[in-house]
C-alpha cells in the first residue's frame, strides 16, 4: 500500500475517534426510557411484513401451501386456462388481507401470460443469443 493512502487512512481514523471523544455521553436515565407511542405504532403497523415476503400465521400458511399445490397441479395437468377461475373463487370466498394479496399476485401473474407462446419463445430465445454472442471471450 503506498505510504499516502496509509496517512490519509490514518488521518481519517484520528478525526473520527476524536469526535467520538468529543459527543457527550448519553445519561444513564435514557436508556431506561421505553419507546415512545409512536414508535411502537409503527412496528406494530409493518410487523407483518419482512423482507417483503408476508409473515403469515400458522392457518394462513396451511391454507397458502394448499393453493400453491393447487396450482402446481393445474399447471402440471395443462389446466393453466382455470386458474383465473381459481384465484378469482379464493378471493370471493376470502376477507383474511394476506390470503388475498397473494391471490390477487398469482391472478395478476396469470394475466401476464404471453398469448402466443410460441412467439414469446422465439423472441426470448434470439434474445438470448444476442447475449450470449456480445459477451467479451473468457470472461
Amino acid at each position: 500500500m503506498p505510504l499516502k493512502t496509509i496517512s490519509s487512512t490514518t488521518l481519517a481514523l484520528a478525526l473520527a475517534g476524536g469526535m467520538l471523544l468529543a459527543v457527550p455521553a448519553a445519561p444513564a436515565f435514557a436508556q431506561s426510557e421505553k419507546p415512545s407511542a409512536s414508535a411502537t405504532d409503527t412496528a406494530a403497523t409493518h410487523a407483518h411484513r419482512r423482507h417483503g415476503r408476508f409473515r403469515a400465521t400458522p392457518e394462513e400458511h396451511a391454507v397458502l401451501a394448499d393453493l400453491r399445490a393447487l396450482t402446481r397441479v393445474y399447471l402440471q395437468s395443462n389446466r393453466a386456462s382455470e386458474l383465473p377461475a381459481l384465484y378469482r373463487s379464493v378471493l370471493a370466498k376470502t376477507d383474511n388481507e394476506t390470503i388475498r394479496k397473494v391471490a390477487n399476485r398469482m391472478l395478476e401473474r396469470v394475466g401476464q401470460a404471453p398469448q402466443n407462446p410460441d412467439l414469446e419463445i422465439a423472441r426470448l430465445t434470439r434474445q438470448l443469443n444476442d447475449g450470449l454472442a456480445g459477451l467479451p471471450a473468457g470472461g
